[in-house]
């Protein structure tokens, strides 16, 4: 049969409509694994490893990918369901992408594996530059799912997260992400441009409950001394901006319903408040008047109320105080303005000391062979460091015009060298006896008195009279305290103190 010019062409055309249709048959019939191919190959260019997924749904206006799972070197990502939707199929974007149940693990410790020395990551490096924003070839995506926080020894916490963004115009994201889960809200919105690689955002609200998150706090902020329980509602806002290095950040912080407990050192803090202002919180830094109080201090066997300061982070390191001041003894206690340095972890300051009860005093040195009523003033220096309290030169003395009385149990502290036959021995020995009270007229305490002799803490010079009215026999005692006076204040008297009259 001799096949004519037109039947040719009929013929050819036929073959090429079969063809076709069978490429467009073979192509429906492997969309699936072509889209699932095109996926893995596009994750693993992008730096993923260990890629799993399939397609239930492939056409130009709509793919849908279930059981996304990858890894990117340790951090793995997995999503229930994955769709696109595009309305313009002949552009080259995703269009419209949405994720659903979303799983994501963070671990905040660094107690996961280390990903540069990962040996069984199946990935390669992907390409991070600036301009990766920009390459997403998106114009809008929302992710609902959960963030898995972990770290090392401690139950993981849940946090359910939805995320939206949408590209404004040709040069701008704009979007807003909600995380909440047991003690734990958060709020941010923001916007991303894309020519200058700047992002501004802002979190209008955040919310902390200390008992639930402290663990995890703890893992990467470290306190000072170690281990604390913290309690409280933390809450606060922020903004600022990033562009490359350059970050600006401001924000505000309050707690309220607070304590803080340091076992080692039996500190505690309870009802604690405090308002921070932060010009710039990426640095740790507030300008001056930032405000801390507590209803109670306790100290060991010490406590305190109406604790207040007022004071200035100058840096994550460096706290400038301006005001301190705590009711103590029956009395108020203030300080001096002074610097904290939290790496030291030492604290040198000068406390004001504002009518403390002399017997309260007195009760934290259970062996002091002494009592005493009245209310005493000062100055006294003070140095906390690893080898505990120590004082430095000042004193304490009873106010003018303040009744106050002293009554010693301590024989031989003040008849020792005193003749029996002088007619003030027999005075002398029912003082330091006990059996008369002095009435004080003054009382002055020297602490660390400048040139004086080697393991001499204090002195204590006392005039006054008898309270017993039938007795005239003014009294001046000028004692010398030799030992660590801190021991004294603290544990009570031991062998390296004592007590005795001055010698002449």
């Amino acid at each position: 049969m001799t096949i004519t010019r037109p039947n040719f062409r009929r013929w050819l055309a036929l073959a090429a409509t079969a063809f076709v249709l069978a490429a467009a048959g073979l192509g429906y019939l492997l969309r699936l694994p072509l889209t699932a191919a095109a996926v893995t190959s596009a994750l693993r260019t992008a730096g993923a490893g260990d890629v799993k997924l399939s397609v239930s749904q492939s056409s130009p206006w709509r793919v849908v990918i279930d059981d996304l799972d990858f890894h990117v070197m340790t951090q793995s990502f997995a999503a229930k369901r994955v769709t696109m939707e595009r309305l313009h199929w002949w552009t080259p974007s995703l269009g419209a992408v949405r994720v659903e149940q979303a799983r994501v693990p963070v671990t905040i410790d660094g107690s996961d594996t280390n990903p540069r020395v990962w040996a069984t990551y199946s990935g390669k490096p992907g390409v991070a530059s600036a301009g990766a924003v920009k390459a997403l070839p998106m114009e809008e995506i929302s992710i609902d799912g959960q963030l898995i926080v972990r770290a090392a020894a401690l139950p993981e916490q849940i946090l359910v997260v939805k995320l939206a963004a949408r590209l404004v115009g040709s040069d701008e994201w704009k979007g807003t992400v909600q995380a909440e889960g047991p003690g734990l809200a958060v709020k941010a919105e923001g916007s991303y441009h894309l020519t200058r690689s700047e992002l501004i955002f802002r979190l209008p609200e955040v919310s902390v409950d200390l008992t639930t998150w402290q663990d995890f706090l703890q893992r990467f902020v470290l306190l000072p001394g170690g281990r604390w329980e913290l309690a409280g509602k933390l809450s606060g806002s922020a903004e600022g901006r990033a562009q490359g290095k350059n970050v600006s950040l401001t924000g505000r912080v309050r707690l309220r319903e607070g304590r803080v407990y340091y076992p080692e050192k039996a500190v505690t803090l309870s009802g604690v408040e405090a308002d921070l202002v932060f010009d710039d919180m990426w640095n740790f830094h507030t300008p001056p008047g930032q405000t801390m109080r507590a209803e109670e201090l306790r100290v060991g066997d010490l406590t305190a109320r109406a604790f207040g300061l007022e004071f200035a982070l100058e840096s994550a390191e460096k706290i400038a105080m301006s005001h301190a001041t705590l009711q103590a003894f029956g009395g108020s206690i203030s300080a001096e303005p002074f610097k904290l340095f939290a790496p030291q972890r030492e604290l040198e300051a000068v406390l004001l000391v504002d009518g403390v009860d002399v017997t309260q005093i007195l009760a934290l040195a259970k062996d002091v062979p002494a009592q005493a009523t009245g209310r005493v003033s000062g100055r006294v220096p003070i140095r906390i460091d690893a080898g505990g309290l120590r004082f430095g030169t000042g004193w304490l003395a009873l106010k003018p015009g303040v009744y106050a009385e002293v009554q010693f149990k301590a024989n031989g502290l003040l008849t020792e060298g005193v003749d029996p036959k002088n007619p003030r021995y027999t005075v002398l020995k029912m003082i330091e006896s006990g059996l008369l009270r002095l009435k004080v007229g003054e009382l002055r305490l020297e602490l660390r008195p400048p040139n004086s002799p080697p393991g001499r803490s204090a002195t204590l010079h006392v005039t006054g009279e008898p309270v017993d009215p039938n007795i005239k026999a003014p009294v001046t005692l000028d004692l010398n305290v030799n030992g660590p006076l801190e021991r004294l204040i603290n544990l009570g008297l031991d062998s390296r103190v004592n007590i005795g009259a001055a010698k002449k």
